[in-house]
C-alpha cells in the first residue's frame, strides 16, 4: 500500500504544472497571437461570423455608416508585462472584413 502511495505521489511531481496563459481562459479581445490569429482570416474573404468562429470575441466599436473595427490585444507573456500588439480589423456594413492591420 506505501509502495502505490510513494508511486503516486513521485509520479505527481513529474508532473509540469501548466503555464499561466494554459490556464487562464482567453478574455473579450484577447488572442496569443496577432501574427496566428491574422493567418487564421482572409481580407476580402472573411464574414464577422467566420471571424468570430476562429478568433473568439473582440472589442468592437461601431460607425454610423456601418463599418465596424474590431480590436484583438496579444495576451502579454510574463505577467508584469503589458502588451501593446494589437490586431485590428475592418469591416465592410455587409460583414466582410476588408482591412487588417497588426500594430
Amino acid at each position: 500500500m506505501r509502495a502505490i502511495l510513494f508511486l503516486l505521489l513521485a509520479g505527481g511531481c513529474a508532473l509540469q504544472p501548466a503555464t499561466q496563459q494554459e490556464t487562464i481562459p482567453l478574455g473579450r479581445g484577447e488572442i496569443l497571437s496577432a501574427e496566428n490569429a491574422g493567418q487564421a482570416i482572409a481580407v476580402g474573404k472573411s464574414t464577422k461570423a467566420e471571424v468570430r468562429s476562429a478568433l473568439g470575441e473582440a472589442t468592437v466599436i461601431e460607425f454610423d455608416s456601418g463599418y465596424e473595427v474590431w480590436v484583438y490585444r496579444e495576451r502579454p507573456r510574463e505577467k508584469a508585462a503589458s502588451s501593446k500588439t494589437e490586431l485590428v480589423l475592418l469591416f465592410d456594413p455587409s460583414g466582410l472584413l476588408t482591412k487588417s492591420r497588426i500594430r
